[in-house]
């Protein structure tokens, strides 16, 4: 049910209480089975027509008690892709995001929130790639794959400026709830991909 005339201190407070089941169930999952599902959700992004296709990847680097990003990206650079990752721009622009490339992970430095992030002193800017496909991050979804973030907004306002992008968000099947509180402004990934199925946006 979409929640765009909610108050937005009513909607807020959702989006918090989500956001708090969700990473509790993260961090009872072990790290073996976190390291095991994100495997199984390798196989099957690796798997997707939309890989496939793909000459560039766009992937995040994943905090611990996220599905595990390393094995892909390895994985899209040994299939001949270019890969880029983000990076968050705090000074000038604050609040951007943009996408460099790596081919390896030794031009990383650590950046907000303690993820890594490409140099850009050694990374070359990947934004005018506009049909990568980007692999989301999220905290919960439902079956209508509507995506609660971490609430900086940042994969939302790169979608709206690049729209040309597939988008193949990733998650563990206990991160999928009934309903997540939105608005109609919020973009959806076209796909949700966990270690038990791959869910499409509904048309």
């Amino acid at each position: 049910m979409p929640l765009a005339d909610t108050k937005p201190k009513t909607l807020d407070a959702e989006k918090c209480s989500l956001r708090a089941k969700a990473a509790a169930r993260r961090r009872e999952c072990p790290e073996s089975e976190i390291a095991r599902l994100s495997a199984q959700i390798t196989a099957r992004i690796i798997g997707l027509e939309q890989y496939t296709r793909a000459e560039v990847v766009f992937a995040y680097m994943a905090l611990p008690k996220e599905v595990q990003t390393r094995e892909l990206i390895l994985r899209c650079l040994e299939d001949g892709k270019r890969v880029g990752v983000p990076k968050v721009q705090t000074e000038g622009a604050a609040g951007e995001m943009h996408f460099y490339e790596i081919r390896d992970f030794d031009h990383l430095l650590p950046g907000p929130m303690h993820l890594m992030e490409p140099d850009p002193a050694y990374c070359a800017c990947l934004d005018q790639e506009e049909e990568a496909l980007v692999i989301l991050p999220g905290v919960a979804y439902d079956r209508a794959l509507h995506r609660l973030g971490y609430g900086g907004g940042f994969y939302d306002r790169y979608l709206q400026a690049h729209e040309k992008h597939p988008t193949a968000a990733v998650a563990f099947d206990f991160q999928v709830f009934d309903e997540v509180p939105f608005v109609n402004t919020d973009i959806r990934p076209q796909i949700l991909v966990t270690p038990q199925c791959i869910l499409q946006r509904p048309r």
